[in-house]
């Protein structure tokens, strides 16, 4: 028999249980009552070994144990692929963009979901009935862990934070086709246009979907440093005047923050934010894309220093791809309840006639939830809060701290002068933070052997323009010598990026001209690593250690690879190694052998890849004067603005 709602006994992630086949729920979310036990309540994870299987036990050595097992479990965690240099593991870094699956929520999946799967819209089946069980048991699950409650919606939208924020704007009225935007705004009373406050480091799916909506768009800037508090966070004061502005009197207001930027992790003080709001009758929603798989998450929507609506993306939870976009968000901002819902057809009507008649759902739920639902989505989405859930906030919040805390305590021991953090906030100021971190990495000399300031580069602070390494080249390099998967660009934080990189407004002109114009490798950016609270101490030095080594002998390896002007790709040329490198110096790399596996990162195959990557930098050293090749050497094309060219090719 499958898992179906109705448990007595605990259950295994991957062993089938009996049950009863009650009624089943209703196809809504409500928030389950407090005594209320759901599916995943009692869904047992953890190998047996006497791990302490209490919700959020901080017991010190439960809580290694704990992770000790989940990293057992993430599936990749030994993979290899063939890189230029040879084979290599992966080292995953970029846990900011999403989460890695884990093998017993798939087994979850494939003993209890898969063999039953049937459509929710009937409950006359047992496939019916079971799915409709189990997903409404896992909606109502996702519900609770975030703190929502009976005034609450929950809706699943899409695949990630995107949807989510998109759905939010056409139940609150405010999206329409760009085609009929002009039209649209023309018709639309002043007094009825909704005013939307967004922070200085939004994703641009919090950004650009409200600029593209019948809203008004009032963006709040950052504190200057100095200024009566410390500088590079959201200015609370200039919302506060925003709120204030008699121009504003009377119309509907919302305010759409990120809870924590994705570049450097800087995260938003949202109570106060939400105070604010409220204080001046706006609705106060938060992108909890970047931080809700890592802080606790409670709405309390209707508190003073509550949340309206919450956007976030499970899929960056651990055990989480494959899961759907979340919107919970306060049913008094449902503003279709008269209308057809946002999207009309199967599942969101009652009854449909042939002469034009139609009865759609009474419950708000139901009727934003169109079609055939995310059925196996939502589940996964359930699996990865429990898993979350079942670590423990104290856990997950100590590691978290502990890895911040390892990465800013070895770049200032390392004091690399060619590598800058874009910390947007001094670090000794104690604004909270998540350990996101975004580098540029700087090319020791020009092309013509001038001397550049070697002052700390983790300032910032340089009296002279520095060339770079761009940035997917450094990406590059940390997958090709060590197997780190890092990630390079402006993480879709283009108007936070420009003010981190102090780029102005003339310049982003001719950026954009230079786009334009199908030249995309100009684009600026930076190398994001991340570690999370799953990560090994070892991983995390390992990742760290990469990231100097390419800092400090990156250069080096500019002429074994090629530059695409037009994608920015950067390509290994076998042809130019030949060249440049000792015969069989590639060859001779002692790779990882691909039978030895072990389920605790910790094999000594790191420090081989690091002892490899010396040796590669010290032959390219000997082999070429400078290490450099001019900027000039690859012709920059003739409708290029040489200016331009921030970086060393």
């Amino acid at each position: 028999m499958p898992l179906l709602v109705q448990r007595v006994q605990p259950v295994s992630a991957g062993t089938p249980a009996a049950c009863s086949c009650a009624a089943p729920p209703s196809p809504t979310t409500a928030a389950a009552e407090p005594g209320d036990r759901l599916l995943f309540d009692d869904l047992v994870l953890g190998s047996g070994d006497g791990i302490n299987n209490k919700v959020g036990a901080d017991d010190d050595d439960a809580s290694a144990r704990k992770l000790d097992w989940l990293r057992s479990q993430i599936i990749g965690a030994e993979a290899e692929f063939a890189s230029p240099f040879g084979t290599r593991r992966i080292t995953y870094a970029d846990h900011t963009a999403s989460g890695r699956c884990l093998r017993f929520a798939e087994d979850f999946v494939l003993r209890n979901v898969l063999p039953y799967y049937g459509n929710t819209h009937t409950t006359d089946s047992y496939v019916g009935l079971h799915t409709s069980k189990l997903a409404g048991d896992a909606a109502r699950y996702v519900k609770r862990s975030l703190g929502a409650g009976p005034q609450d919606m929950l809706l699943f939208c899409g695949t990630g934070c995107t949807a989510a924020i998109k759905r939010l704007q056409e139940v609150t009225g405010m999206a329409v086709p760009p085609t009929l935007r002009a039209a649209a705004l023309s018709a639309l009373p002043p007094s009825d246009r909704w005013v939307v406050f967004v922070g200085p480091y939004e994703h641009h799916s919090n950004l650009l979907t409200w600029r593209e909506s019948l809203a008004e768009v009032v963006e709040i800037g950052l504190t200057r440093p100095g200024a009566g508090g410390d500088g590079g966070l959201l200015d609370l004061a200039a919302l506060e005047s925003a709120l204030s502005s008699r121009a504003r009197s009377g119309r509907p207001m919302l305010g759409a923050f990120s809870a924590c930027s994705n570049v450097n992790g800087l995260r938003t003080d949202t109570r106060a934010v939400a105070r604010i709001l409220h204080r001046h009758g706006a609705y106060a929603c938060f992108d909890l894309a970047c931080s809700a798989p890592y802080v606790r998450v409670d709405m309390k929507s209707g508190d003073e220093d509550g949340y309206d609506a919450v956007f976030l993306s499970p899929h960056k939870f651990l055990g989480g791809p494959g899961s759907p976009g979340v919107l919970a968000m306060a049913s008094r901002l449902y503003g279709l309840r008269r209308t057809a819902p946002s999207t009309s057809g199967g599942g969101t009507v009652v009854y449909v006639s042939a002469y034009g008649d139609a009865v759609y759902s009474g419950d708000a739920e139901e009727r934003e939830d169109a079609g055939t639902p995310a059925i196996i989505q939502k589940v996964r989405a359930a699996l990865a809060f429990r898993v979350k859930e079942w670590v423990g906030e104290a856990c997950i919040e100590a590691q978290e701290a502990r890895m911040l805390d390892l990465a800013l305590r070895r770049v200032r021991a390392a004091g690399n002068p060619n590598l800058r953090l874009l910390l947007g906030a001094d670090p000794s100021s104690g604004a909270p933070r998540l350990p996101v971190l975004s580098i540029v990495v700087y090319a020791p000399s020009t092309h013509d052997g001038a001397e550049l300031e070697s002052g700390n580069g983790n300032t910032g602070e340089q009296t002279r323009p520095r060339l770079q390494l761009h940035c997917r080249f450094v990406t590059k390099l940390l997958n090709d010598l060590f197997g780190v998967q890092a990630r390079a660009g402006c993480a879709c934080a283009g108007p936070y990026g420009h003010r981190l990189l102090g780029i102005g407004p003339e310049r982003a002109k001719a950026i954009k001209s230079a786009v334009e114009q199908g030249y995309h490798g100009v684009r600026p950016g930076w190398t994001r690593v991340s570690l999370a609270y799953y990560t090994s101490m070892q991983e995390a030095e390992f990742v760290l250690d990469a990231v100097d080594f390419v800092a400090s002998f990156g250069h080096r390896f500019l002429p074994l690879y090629t530059f695409d002007w037009k994608t920015g790709d950067w390509h290994y040329d076998a042809s130019c190694a030949r060249g440049l490198l000792p015969n069989n110096a590639v060859a001779n790399n002692p790779a990882a052998p691909s039978g030895r596996v072990k389920t605790e990162y910790g094999d000594h195959y790191q420090s081989e890849y690091m002892a490899f990557a010396r040796r590669m930098a010290d032959s390219l050293d000997t082999t070429c004067s400078t290490g450099l090749i001019s900027t000039h050497a690859r012709r920059i094309p003739k409708s290029l603005d040489p200016q331009l060219i921030y970086f060393v090719v």
